[in-house]
């Protein structure tokens, strides 16, 4: 089997059950810790209740990786702890009962603090230093979206904000790692990975969330909750880029970025773009204890499947691709170029349905007795192959493509 451990993080696995209804009390953390994850998030305390369960199109859509998007909208869990003495009980019960293998991060602070006003920073001094005490393995500063989006009417210096506040927990911290989760939403993420990083901060949470408005069609009887924080398979490749780009931009913080990883595969990309760590959240809250394991197992059958013998080996590895030098880049525009172009169609399985020639536009192809023909005039763009429903315009893309990173020995 592969080693998942990240030794930088002393964790058993990459895996960060993110602050949610799933990590809100004790009792939740402990459930959720069956699933053995390298660590877990507390839900921070005294600011209301966690979100209910949307799930669009549904759960099953969710649990196999396919297109969806999670919504808050069903009725809130509870937060049943409203002062800093009670959360700092959770905290050394959850460390007394739970498995010494599973790391127990601790939220800090809360957007409503600052929205309130007054002398919230020394407010988040002391909770560090109550925390601490109470054996917390990390800190995390939480000032991702929606709830950065939804205080007050914004008018504040977000980068200034995360730097201030990084700056002030690292220093309160002493030798406990602080985590700062940043927004992809309504900022410049790479500006904020910078300032975070500036401040001190031993990892930064990249992750998308955003203020939304979805509804059905027949919007009277949509389940959407207009506003509320929305994320889900479509992030992923958001989140993918905002990692590739700070680390292609000389950023060496390590991350836990987290968004739309409701499959392995969606953990395996952000893992690949160059995230030491990854966030879960509305999985663990929407599928549950069994929906964890099954990605941390088919994470890790994968990465036995195709050579991968650590996590050192995987995390970074697709900026190989990300970081193409530009020579390469245009081999395999002109490889998959020609294919397009010299591959004959196969005339026994062209059905005539005509939607080949509805994209050529290059006067390129044309119908004959309900058979569609190439013409020389074709220059290979390829938008009739990524149409053809029956295979009559056919060609190993993945392999050609491919091929120019073998030639080049990558």
């Amino acid at each position: 089997m592969a080693d998942l451990s990240v030794k930088s993080f002393g964790m058993i696995n990459p895996f960060v059950v993110a602050s949610s209804p799933a990590t809100q009390g004790a009792l939740n953390v402990l459930k959720t810790a069956a699933s053995m994850p390298g660590a877990i998030v507390l839900r921070n305390f005294g600011h209301g209740a966690g979100g209910g369960g949307y799930i669009n199109p549904d759960i099953e859509s969710m649990l196999k990786g396919n297109a969806s998007h999670s919504h808050a909208a069903g009725r809130p869990v509870s937060d049943g702890i409203n002062s800093l003495e009670q959360y700092c009980e959770v905290v050394k019960e959850i460390k007394q009962k739970m498995s010494k293998e599973i790391k127990l991060w601790v939220s800090i602070g809360h957007n409503s603090d600052i929205a309130k006003g007054g002398d919230w920073d020394k407010y988040w001094v002391k909770q560090a230093n109550e925390l601490s005490l109470a054996g917390a393995d990390a800190f995390e500063l939480h000032f991702n979206t929606p709830g950065v989006a939804a205080v007050g009417n914004r008018n504040f210096d977000y980068y200034q904000l995360v730097y201030y506040s990084t700056k002030l927990i690292k220093e309160a911290a002493k030798n406990i790692p602080v985590m700062t989760k940043l927004a992809v939403e309504g900022c410049d993420p790479l500006i904020a990975i910078q300032r975070a990083s500036d401040a001190g901060a031993d990892a930064v949470g990249p992750t998308a969330r955003w203020k939304a408005f979805t509804f059905d069609l027949d919007w009277r009887r949509s389940q959407a909750n207009p506003g509320g924080g929305y994320g889900g398979t479509q992030a992923n490749p958001i989140v993918c880029y905002v990692v590739a780009e700070a680390r292609s931009k000389g950023i060496k913080t390590p991350m836990y970025a987290g968004g739309g990883v409701f499959s392995f595969d969606n953990a395996l990309r952000i893992a690949m773009a160059g995230s030491e760590l990854i966030q879960l959240g509305a999985l663990a809250c929407s599928g549950g204890i069994g929906a964890c394991k099954k990605l941390f197992s088919d994470f890790n059958k994968w990465m036995d499947a195709n050579g991968y013998a650590n996590m050192k080996e995987l995390t970074g590895d697709a900026l190989k691709l990300f970081n193409i030098p530009r020579e390469l880049a245009g081999e395999r525009i002109k490889r998959i170029g020609d294919a397009y172009q010299k591959t004959p169609l196969d005339k026994n399985l062209c059905n005539g349905c005509g939607r080949c020639y509805d994209v050529c536009w290059h006067d390129s192809i044309v119908i004959d007795q309900k058979k569609a023909n190439k013409k020389d005039s074709c220059i290979g763009c390829g938008y009739c192959y990524q149409v053809c429903p029956t295979g009559a315009l056919k060609v190993d893309a993945g392999g050609i493509l491919a091929s120019v990173f073998k030639d080049a020995g990558i």
